[in-house]
């Protein structure tokens, strides 16, 4: 019986929702700047432009949509909201024509998409080990859908050409709404937290960044996923142009989220080990590493064990800010609090990253890395600055 409701019940209808989102997410995060530079032939700071602007905005509009979606009774509701808005806004972000019309569409459509994810992984953390799927095993399987949109996206892309990004990617959003309309169990939302009202629990959320406990460890997270900008938005074009296949480019992309699903399912181990401070370390030191060695351009076979630092660069990273947040912020605005970590780690520093990447693509080719190890030594140095909290560890999930 506690298996079966491992499987049914409300982390597993979370994780299905999370998973068509991720499927999604994979084809887009390799082949968007493809798509653009092909069908409308953009340039790298306008496929920069486009990509990064949802991002730009988000450490304001992440926070509201939270403390809006917080006020509901509901919290299925925002869900609901926000699944049907991105797949209508993303069908007409793929229909538009003109630099400006994709500026607006898209960055409309990766508003509302964007701020699905800290809400549905919000909610796995705090039901996580009342008898249903743990986060880690949760995520782990986002993480495989995530694989299954990079894998089936490139070898439709190959066989179709790019244009099947696009297909991919709306019927990834379809199943998102269907999941988020159909599957998802009532969850109630604490009564404390609308007592706080929307502008105070904005208020509180912002207030956790007095904390340098709080505030030191999720900034270097932040810095560290903001070094993902190069990678994200052009390693693509740049392994296309090394002479790499779809597929092989598609493969690239998996291995590295397959090594990640390791460390997630296995997450448990290394949570009774490490503490969400020292996950974060790790992942600084293999960003220096891993995004310096990419710049020189390493063949085929040096790329492989490169891709494989994604479990630390991300994963470790990603886990760990979340631990942290989980651990520091009360249970009345964690939604707000987890929503200012993603809007950082995804958001304005991340666009501005992005927007850096695309210049540097522009100029100076597979040399951009050089400035993302950057980024990541800069995460380091604030790991090792920021001071330990009095709170201590989190168990694992």
């Amino acid at each position: 019986m506690r298996l079966g409701r491992a499987f049914t019940g409300p982390s597993a209808r979370l994780t299905l929702l999370m998973s068509s989102l991720f499927c999604c997410n994979g084809v887009t995060m390799p082949f968007l700047g493809r798509w653009l530079e092909e069908t409308h032939a953009l340039s790298g700071v306008e496929i920069a432009a486009i990509v990064a602007s949802a991002q730009l905005t988000r450490v304001f509009a992440g926070p509201v949509i939270a403390a809006w979606a917080d006020g509901f009774a509901d919290r299925r509701t925002p869900l609901r909201i926000l699944a049907a808005l991105s797949l209508g806004l993303y069908a007409a972000f793929f229909q538009a024509q003109g630099f400006l019309a994709l500026l607006a569409t898209g960055f409309l459509a990766q508003t509302a998409a964007q701020a699905i994810t800290p809400l549905v992984e919000g909610a796995l953390l705090r039901i996580s080990g009342h008898g249903g799927l743990s986060y880690g095993v949760a995520r782990g399987i986002g993480s495989i859908a995530f694989i299954a949109g990079n894998v089936g996206g490139a070898m439709l892309v190959g066989r179709f050409g790019v244009e099947a990004a696009a297909v991919w990617a709306l019927a990834s959003l379809l199943a998102v709404a269907m999941s988020a309309l159909f599957a998802l169990e009532r969850d109630p939302i604490d009564h404390g937290a609308a007592a706080h009202g929307f502008r105070g629990r904005l208020r509180e959320g912002l207030a956790l960044f007095r904390n340098p406990a709080f505030a030191g460890p999720v900034i270097a997270a932040s810095l560290i996923q903001c070094a993902h900008a190069f990678y994200y938005g052009f390693s693509t074009l740049v392994w296309t142009k090394q002479g790499l296949s779809d597929p092989v480019i598609g493969a690239l992309w998996g291995f590295a989220v397959i090594i990640e699903v390791g460390l997630l399912l296995t997450l448990s181990r290394f949570e009774r080990r490490f503490s969400p401070e020292t996950l974060i370390t790790f992942g600084a030191v293999a960003s220096v590493a891993r995004w310096g060695a990419m710049a020189f351009l390493p063949p085929a076979i040096l790329l492989w064990p490169l891709q494989a630092l994604h479990a630390l660069t991300f994963a470790a990273v990603h886990v760990g800010a979340l631990r942290l947040v989980q651990r520091e912020a009360p249970p009345a605005i964690a939604g707000v609090a987890q929503t200012l970590y993603a809007a950082l780690a995804s958001g304005t520093l991340a666009g501005l990253a992005m927007l850096l990447a695309g210049a540097l693509y522009d100029s100076i080719g597979s040399w951009g890395y050089a400035a993302m190890s950057a980024l990541g030594g800069a995460g380091l140095v604030v790991m090792l600055w920021a001071p330990r909290s009095a709170k201590g560890t989190t168990a694992g999930a």
